[in-house]
This record gives C-alpha cells, structure tokens and sequence, in this order.
C-alpha cells in the first residue's frame, strides 16, 4: 500500500507540466507584445499604440505579465521539489513547504490588483474609483491578515518547539 501511494505522487508532474506551459505563454506572449510596443513607438511616438492608456503604464502592466509567469514558473519547480526531486537551484528559489508556494502567490496577487487598479485609475470613468479601490483594497487587506496570522501562529509553534528541544536537552544533561 505505501509503494502506491509513494507513487502516485508523480500525479503532481501533471500541474507541473500545465503551471510550466502557461509560465511560457505568460513569457514569450508577453515578451513579444512588449517588444512590438516598444519598436512601434520607437518608430511611430507613443500615441502609435492607441490603447488609451499612459505608456508608463502598459510598461508596468508587462512587467506584471512577466511577474505572474514567474510565479507560475516558480510554483512549478517547487511542486516538482516537494514531490518530485530535489533540483539544485541559487538558495532564493529553494522551496520547503507548500506555505511558501502560497506566500507567492498572495504576493502576485497582490501586485496583479494594484496594477489593474492603476490601469481603471488612466482609463475609466473616476467616479468608481472608490468602490474600485475599496473593492480591491478588501482582498488585500484579507491576505495581508491571512500571511500575518500564519506567520506569528508558525512563529509560536517554532518557539514553543525550540523550548520542548532545551527542555529535554537539559533534562537529558542531568542524568
């Protein structure tokens, strides 16, 4: 029973295969609009894009593609770690748990709402903006206090552990 369940942890290459994919398609669409925007207004001036929206801003809105295929790219690599296999990465993109997982994506999430935020700010009417904001300030309030309560409830459960671990050392001492 447990050589089955130890191989069906190799399911999880199916996510991973899809989390790689859309990190490529996040990659490489976003790459080559943003280039087509940057030659077209290097060539035509910025109005040649006729989107309506600042230039500024739609720098900022690729820089936000590229954030969510990297983190779709990073999640993939730390699901093949946690079920797969360890794979030698730089220390930054090493991922121990699936709460780590997590505190990405609440961080791009994050990110994606302030920056689509910022795009309704240049392009719509400015009496929603209020009810826009406060709609999106809402989520980010909760995540904000979901990663704050998680992270003092590890805190506490790793200190309290930490003194269990001094407890019986010194106990251990004695005798």
């Amino acid at each position: 029973m447990s050589r089955l369940l130890s191989g069906t942890r190799y399911l999880i290459v199916v996510p991973i295969v899809g989390l790689a994919l859309a990190a490529i398609v996040f990659f490489v669409f976003g790459g080559f609009n943003l280039i087509v925007l940057l030659v077209t207004t290097l060539l035509h001036g910025s109005e040649a894009h006729g989107s309506g929206i600042p230039f500024e801003v739609e720098i900022v809105e690729y820089v936000h593609t590229f954030l969510i295929g990297t983190v779709l790219y990073i999640t993939a690599v730390g699901l093949y770690q946690l079920f797969v296999n360890e794979i030698q990465f730089p220390g930054w993109l090493k991922i121990d748990s699936t709460e780590e997982l997590e505190t990405n994506l609440i961080g791009v999430t994050v990110v994606v709402l302030a920056v689509n935020f910022m795009g309704v700010v240049f392009t719509k009417d400015p009496g929603i903006l209020l009810e826009y904001g406060a709609g999106i300030a809402l989520p980010i309030a909760a995540l904000a206090l979901f990663v704050g309560l998680r992270t003092w409830s590890t805190q506490l459960t790793r200190a309290s552990e930490r003194e269990e671990q001094q407890k019986n050392h010194d106990l251990k001492e004695k005798e």
